[in-house]
């Protein structure tokens, strides 16, 4: 099994530092560190495991490059590229930000959607 080398973006490493430190807070030293340790690793295994993730273009049927792909992990979305030797992350989002409308102009939600909350 080929290794690929992992690199996460900047802009996702700052938002990781702060994921961190929000985990610590609101779950506590040992158990923040624990899901935060779990969500690195997910990272770390795309590096490992080829199949890991969705691909964006046929998982939401959008014009992007082929090589985009998606993880979810403890309520985090992380985009990222695939060549055969290298993954890089590209951005990171929550699972409450529309993250297909930020990455590509494209609404997904219906009115109907928009309405119930409010927005």
């Amino acid at each position: 099994m080929s290794m690929r080398k992992v690199i996460i973006e900047t802009q996702v490493q700052n938002q990781l530092a702060e994921l961190k430190n929000y985990l610590i807070d609101s779950q506590g030293e040992k158990k923040g560190k624990k899901t935060f340790s779990e969500i690195i690793a997910s990272i770390d295994n795309l590096g490992t495991f080829g199949s890991i993730g969705s691909n964006l273009r046929e998982r939401f049927d959008i014009d992007c490059p082929n090589n985009w792909y998606l993880l979810y992990s403890h309520m985090n979305y992380f985009v990222f590229s695939r060549t055969e030797t290298l993954v890089t992350v590209l951005k990171m989002y929550d699972n409450r930000q529309d993250f297909i409308f930020d990455l590509f102009g494209i609404e997904m939600r219906s009115q109907e959607s928009k309405d119930y909350w409010g927005e």
